[in-house]
């Protein structure tokens, strides 16, 4: 569940709410990729210790092992609910992370293809000019089947005689 800032700063002490908030949106956009690295790492530290400290909190809760240190300061008194913060923090700079490599792989998908579109444009075409035609009229096509050489008023002459000399011998 998500916590408001004044909870996480009531949780931290001042050293690790000044990191914390600089996982926040406005402070967020701002930090190079060198900070947001070195941040990540310092947090997740941060979060791997609460997480050890919770850990034996609840086995000596539980009996099974004696407190080790005796009792831990005030602001350790919850080692659960700062580990949240920390992953919290941890989350918001992974998803910035995240995003960041994603713009950046946009931009150079982005930038080869005009590379690619520049030299497709640059290169000579192997198409022909497309030149007017109209004014040299269309080019006849000769037709490549075989001519009948019996027209067309006596081809069924032939059928219609065999009818008739048929007729006369039926009589």
């Amino acid at each position: 569940m998500a916590m408001s800032k004044k909870s996480e700063k009531a949780l931290l002490d001042h050293d690790e709410w000044v990191l914390v908030e600089s996982t926040h949106l406005p402070a967020l956009g701002q930090l190079d990729a060198e900070a947001l690295a070195d941040a990540r790492k310092r947090l997740r530290t941060m979060r791997d210790k609460e997480r050890t400290q919770g850990y034996e909190k609840r086995r000596v809760a539980r009996g099974k092992a004696e407190e080790r240190g005796g009792s831990s300061p005030g602001t350790y008194a919850r080692p659960k609910q700062r580990k949240q913060v920390f992953s919290h923090a941890l989350r918001r700079l992974n998803d910035e992370a995240t995003r960041r490599k994603g713009r950046a792989s946009r931009a150079r998908i982005v930038e080869s293809q005009q590379r690619a579109l520049a030299a497709k444009r640059a290169a000579p075409s192997n198409r022909p000019a497309n030149t007017a035609t109209a004014a040299a009229g269309g080019v006849a096509i000769e037709n490549k089947k075989a001519r009948t050489k019996v027209s067309g008023a006596k081809v069924g002459s032939v059928s219609q005689g065999g009818k008739r000399a048929q007729a006369k011998k039926d009589g």
